[in-house]
């Protein structure tokens, strides 16, 4: 059955169109293929994650948390933003321990946003957070980030930040450009929205997966930054427990006072053995873990972007995250990316999400996103079945 753009379900707060990456998955199940589209992670959770969690509920850690989170979790992860993200952030009252990257910036939103706020954010864009804004009836401003290298067009986000804007909403690395900010990008906006009273919301979840000599910065340790920089961070993808819902956001106290109502309002806590888990986990994994998943991650890059390139697909390889870009426009001309998509799945049996869920301009966007975080058994396999798109 092919994929469709799916009409619109109304909310309350306007209209929204779920992306179609959970139906390619459903799809791809069907006809035992490998599903390169939806990010689910599916590498192993590290051994000491697992037994961290099992302790926890062996120990009885089973009750509704402090809406902030568990004390020890918000304490590991001070002292993990200090080490890894140059960030000083008081454990007590501008860390909450959020179920997932996307309660937190749901959260934010609620905080922050009336209907008819302006929110400026890039394209291509996340469609979950695109539609959270959708929900809470915001005007978006989206900037545009040109392939192959993602490059800021300053004049455009210079005429987008006006100072009616709430916030911007950065994220590095991107999901699903592969985009990581440079220092001097992240300088430069901070300027901006210092000079016009700007917040900034800045997406950091796949902070530990960044190749090529690129690294992450987080915008909220630069000078001056850190009282109007919101941080979204987690371990979802980290630890490979996208399952599990456990992210952080990190605001000045004022910001978080009201956020902090707001969220417990809506979920009361993540699930408190695994925030117990993943703060023993933090606390005991070496430094060398987080190099080794770079490499990993790094490995596998490498071998998806060849595997694409054999195809003749023009690949975009990401500076960051654990996705890669295949353009298909010179294989076929006539497809746009659904077409594209379903075509790949009755082909191959491999799934991918086209660019439609990704921008609002889908016709000037031949391309598709690249899932390798799997196995190499899968993405082996991938390999195998990917071989008929051209035949």
């Amino acid at each position: 059955m092919p994929i469709t753009k799916s009409v619109p379900f109304s909310v309350q707060a306007g209209s929204i169109e779920p992306p179609s990456l959970r139906e390619i998955t459903l799809r791809v199940n069907k006809v035992s293929g490998v599903n390169l589209g939806q990010g689910v992670c599916q590498l192993p959770v590290p051994a000491e994650v697992l037994q961290a969690a099992h302790r926890a509920l062996d120990n009885g850690v089973n009750r509704y948390t402090n809406p902030y989170g568990l004390p020890n979790l918000r304490a590991a992860i001070a002292k993990k933003l200090k080490a890894h993200n140059g960030i000083d952030a008081d454990p007590e009252t501008e860390i909450a321990i959020t179920c997932g990257g996307t309660a937190a910036f749901e959260g934010i939103c609620a905080t922050l946003l009336d209907p008819g706020d302006t929110v400026v954010s890039f394209t291509p864009y996340y469609p979950y957070f695109h539609n959270a804004l959708l929900r809470h009836q915001a005007n978006i401003r989206y900037v545009q980030l040109a392939m192959p290298k993602w490059s800021l067009n300053w004049e455009q986000l210079e005429d987008a930040l006006t100072e009616d804007v709430k916030f911007i909403y950065l994220n590095t690395p991107s999901n699903p450009s592969g985009k990581v900010f440079t220092t001097e990008e992240l300088q430069r906006i901070g300027e901006i929205c210092r000079e016009r009273d700007i917040l900034i919301v800045a997406d950091e979840i796949y902070q530990y997966m960044t190749y090529d000599g690129h690294r992450h910065v987080s915008i909220a340790s630069l000078p001056e930054m850190k009282d109007r920089v919101i941080t979204i961070g987690g371990y979802s993808k980290t630890f490979a427990i996208t399952g599990w819902r456990i992210g952080y956001m990190v605001a000045p106290k004022p910001i978080m006072e009201k956020a902090i109502r707001l969220v417990d309002n809506m979920y009361v806590c993540a699930p408190a053995p695994l925030q117990q888990g993943v703060a023993d986990a933090i606390d005991t994994l070496p430094e060398s873990f987080y190099s080794d998943l770079k490499r990993t991650y790094s490995r596998k890059r490498q071998f998806i972007g060849q595997t694409l390139e054999r195809l003749g697909l023009d690949v975009v390889y990401p500076q960051g995250s654990y996705y890669v870009i295949a353009d298909f426009r010179h294989l076929f001309p006539a497809l746009n990316s659904t077409e594209f998509v379903n075509q790949l799945i009755e082909k191959t049996r491999v799934g991918a999400v086209p660019a439609d869920d990704f921008v609002d301009d889908p016709q000037n966007h031949q391309w598709v996103r690249v899932c390798f975080a799997l196995p190499d058994e899968e993405l082996e396999r991938a390999a195998e079945y990917l071989r008929s798109l051209t035949n």
